[in-house]
């Protein structure tokens, strides 16, 4: 019982690795396979049985919601427990989940600790952690609410570029953008005191100057700087380099970034 299966289902190679080490440091006697689209989901859960199936929402050619979809008509998988892992959070999207038949969702950016938490509470519910594997998480929960930093909510200003909000698992930072194209963008946010971190996983929701659409890109923070060469810098520019590569996503982007232009 102690050696389940986990599929990851992600189109973006660094989630699909921090998962991937997320659930191992967690949980070292389980086995995890990551793919980077649904049909190679599909054929995976073809050929071998996967105890709990962690997967993202936007993906080309097969969607998440797809793959949900076809999951639940196989009998072998109609009570597997299926994670949905996806920046978009509105009650539209949530709701067509649960009426496909997911079990929990979890928004990006996320947290180790929340990660396992979710994992924790779905196959808790079929019994198949043992003793020592929960111990073990419980462990790691403990440990990772030590190190959780308390939340601020930071605001800023609108500048020539347009608005956007920079998402980590613990907040969200209101910022103006300063510069972007199709690999990254330089954003600055107002010195409140919390800042994301180099590294870290962030969506950034970039926002339509007409207000009707949002672009909603994975990325990770490459550098964090103050403005001013002072302590009490009043704001501080934040670079992520965006790791999507979907291409409705991109589209979108390439179009926000020539109406800037």
């Amino acid at each position: 019982m102690s050696k389940l299966n986990i599929l990851v289902v992600d189109d973006a190679r660094f989630i699909r690795e921090r998962v991937t080490s997320m659930v191992r440091e967690a949980f070292p006697d389980f086995n995890v396979l990551a793919v980077e689209n649904g049909m190679q989901a599909r054929q995976a859960m073809q050929q071998k049985r996967y105890d709990l199936i962690l997967c993202d929402w936007e993906m080309p050619e097969m969607s998440g919601l797809e793959v949900l979809q076809w999951t639940r008509a196989q009998d072998s998988y109609k009570a597997t427990p299926f994670l949905m892992v996806t920046s978009r959070g509105e009650r539209e999207y949530v709701l067509k989940a649960i009426q496909a038949g997911v079990n929990d969702y979890l928004g990006k950016p996320f947290t180790r600790e929340q990660l396992v938490q979710k994992m924790v509470k779905a196959l808790d519910k079929r019994q198949q952690l043992s003793p020592q594997q929960q111990a073990r998480a419980s462990a790691m929960l403990a440990a990772d609410q030590q190190k959780k930093p308390a939340a601020a909510a930071p605001k800023t200003q609108a500048k020539p570029k347009g608005l956007a909000q920079l998402r980590n698992s613990q907040q969200t930072f209101r910022c103006a953008i300063k510069d972007l194209n199709l690999r990254e963008i330089k954003v600055v946010i107002k010195n409140e005191g919390a800042f994301p971190q180099v590294l870290e996983q962030v969506v950034v929701d970039i926002e339509q100057l007409s207000g009707d659409s949002v672009a909603r890109i994975n990325g990770f923070v490459t550098a964090v700087q103050a403005t001013e060469q002072k302590l009490e810098s009043a704001y501080v520019d934040v670079r992520v380099s965006f790791m999507d590569e979907d291409p409705d996503k991109l589209s979108h982007l390439s179009k926000y970034i020539a109406s800037v232009r």
